[in-house]
């Protein structure tokens, strides 16, 4: 039984730091309908307390539910623990936002189960209300969960999943993976009005320093080969550790030389000629290990002693400062948010950059420099028009691939709604590889060419770098010749209810319907099994008890889905049973599919090439 599944996957592609989340935000406050929508936010506190409280100004607390394992971050929302939680509250009250965390086990186990779960709920069925999930960070999650988005495609209660990225390569897959082969890259500006600003502040805007001839070796002896042992403990909060070494050039997975990073960073930064007593805005991202991170800010510090360095990574917000010859971490996001005057200023420390203009407010004249890896890669902010761009940025990261290399590029940012007295200043790169900025120009000017040549198209990726077409695969060549075959009936569902006592009447006129298609009445293999008292119908999940929600949500799949077409057979019939109550049998919706084909010589033609030899004979339930 040939069945093909529309993809519901498009992309919404952007540079980083251009507005991925407003666009997302206006794409659901624009839904009219009583569709509910799923926020998949990246997998670190920080990127989802940010898109939560921007998303929260704008749908109000009261219709969205933030579903994670902290309770904290929910506000003023509605906050649920479990699947069992979103579907009360969505069986309850007008629940327009989902948001949740990448976790593995929201994606791989509890998305499914809601989504079963809602079929079964007589509100959402009965509202015909669908779900549409929005996946930021696109890049980090889709390719992973390749299989869940595959069901999410296939699910009659999922209307649409759109990722959001501006590394999106990796997304694509080859012509073997239909749904992945080929996506919908979204035309912002004449689905919403957005268009790409002109005011956007990219790699190609910052000035460089490249130090290619620098001596490794040698700034690298600078940096002992064993991490001191106050620094494991900033990592764990543990006091005692095994002995643990930096990675040098033998280093593992993408950990990459940690001790050249270390070094490097020593070497730029007395070049950088920083005022101490004036504030400037620096970024210093180090590598992987959180170990990196907190040695990276007592470098700075042995330069600066008088800077905020602010470490972002899973230990939250940590700013540390130098008092008397020792270094101390002197205010938390935790404890910031512990002091906020009201929930006004609460919901506003969600945003990263607000965040840390609170984290320096008691130390405002001074440098400050963010430092981190995975917290500071991707989905957050830092930068405003109060705290201004970065001086400074410094790059050892040659290591890193071409997409991470390009999402590390916190320092670009929109500036469309700056006030116009604002100052840009020129961010200067020190990278220690030319390659490192390069790489990065090039996927810039890449992103420029998919937003504005490939907007509003279905593609392959071959097709956005250039190259000549593929040739269709078998798959696109059925389904251009299946949807190029008229139908004599615009319909393709026929419906009889059955209630208490008029089965008898309803299967009756359903099997005259079938005869007028067929020539035939319902039997044999074509009536549906009943045992136990249900009859028993097969979807895409299998043979079994149905509801009638399964059948209703199957009316706008193609023609020839369900049916095991023939040679020369232009008539097709397909027989359900659809229950309203899985524990009540008395009431049920017979349903037929059929399809009535317009004879033409290509008709008989595509049925020829395409016709399922297994199910070409006499005995056959689908056709005449």
């Amino acid at each position: 039984m040939y069945e093909e599944s529309e993809s519901k996957l498009s992309l919404v592609v952007r540079k980083p730091q251009e507005g991925k989340t407003t666009i997302c935000i206006t794409s659901i406050t624009n839904d009219r309908s009583r569709n509910i929508h799923i926020v998949v936010t990246m997998n670190t506190l920080a990127s989802g307390m940010q898109f939560f409280g921007r998303l929260q100004d704008d749908i109000g607390p009261e219709k969205i539910v933030v579903f994670n394992s902290d309770k904290k971050t929910a506000g003023n929302c509605l906050y649920a623990k479990d699947v069992s939680g979103i579907v009360k509250y969505i069986n309850t009250v007008p629940v327009k936002v989902i948001v949740c965390c990448a976790h593995s086990k929201r994606i791989r186990e509890s998305l499914p189960d809601l989504f079963d779960l809602a079929a079964d709920s007589l509100r959402i069925t009965s509202l015909n209300i669908k779900f549409t999930i929005h996946v930021d960070e696109a890049h980090a999650y889709i390719p992973v969960y390749t299989k869940q988005i595959d069901g999410f495609n296939k699910s009659p209660i999922v209307s649409e999943i759109i990722g959001y990225t501006a590394t999106p390569d990796g997304i694509w897959g080859s012509s073997r993976d239909p749904l992945f082969h080929k996506i919908l890259i979204r035309d912002i500006e004449k689905e919403l009005s957005i268009m790409c600003s002109t005011k956007y502040f990219g790699v190609k805007d910052c000035e460089y320093s490249f130090y290619d001839s620098l001596d490794v070796d040698e700034i690298v002896q600078c940096i002992p080969e064993e991490i001191p042992d106050h620094i494991l403990t900033r990592v764990n909060g543990k006091t005692e550790q095994p002995p643990k070494c930096w990675f040098g050039n033998n280093w593992c997975f993408d950990f990459g030389n940690e001790r050249l990073q270390l070094g490097f960073l020593n070497h730029v930064l007395p070049l950088l000629r920083i005022n101490p007593n004036q504030f400037s805005y620096h970024f210093a991202p180090a590598f992987a290990r959180k170990a990196t991170q907190y040695q990276s800010m007592e470098i700075i510090l042995s330069h600066y002693p008088t800077a905020n360095v602010i470490v972002l990574n899973g230990n939250g917000y940590e700013m540390f400062r130098s008092r008397f010859g020792r270094i101390t971490k002197v205010v938390t996001g935790d404890s910031i948010r512990q002091m906020a005057g009201d929930k006004r200023e609460l919901a506003a420390l969600r945003e990263p950059s607000f965040m840390i203009q609170k984290l320096i407010q008691d130390t405002p004249n001074f440098p400050t420099f963010i430092t981190g890896f995975h917290c500071v890669e991707m989905s957050v902010t830092v930068i405003n028009p109060q705290l201004g761009n970065f001086d400074s940025v410094i790059l050892s990261h040659e290591h890193c691939s071409r997409d991470k290399l390009y999402q590390l590029c916190r320092f670009l940012f929109n500036y469309e709604r700056w006030p116009r007295e604002s100052r840009i200043k020129k961010t200067h790169i020190h990278s220690l590889k030319a390659d490192v900025v390069g790489i990065c120009l090039d996927y810039e000017a890449h992103i420029e060419r998919i937003t504005s040549d490939f907007a509003g198209k279905t593609c392959s990726l071959r097709e956005i770098n250039g190259l000549a077409p593929e040739e269709p695969t078998e798959r696109e060549v059925r389904k251009k010749e299946f949807e190029s075959i008229a139908l004599v009936n615009s319909k393709l569902w026929k419906k009889f209810k059955v209630y208490e006592d008029n089965d008898e009447d309803e299967w009756e006129k359903a099997n005259r319907f079938y005869e007028s298609v067929l020539g035939k009445r319902i039997n044999g293999r074509s009536m549906p099994k009943k045992t136990d008292g249900f009859y028993r119908s097969s979807d895409s999940k299998g043979f079994g008890v149905k509801t009638a929600t399964t059948f209703n949500n199957l009316e706008k799949e193609k023609w020839s889905n369900r049916f095991q077409l023939k040679k020369d057979c232009l008539s097709y019939a397909h027989v359900f049973v659809g229950y309203e109550n899985l524990d009540d049998p008395s009431e049920y919706t017979i349903f037929i599919k059929f399809a009535q084909l317009v004879d033409t010589p290509s008709t008989r033609e595509h049925l020829a090439k395409w016709y399922d030899a297994k199910g070409d004979d006499s005995k056959s339930e689908d056709g005449n």
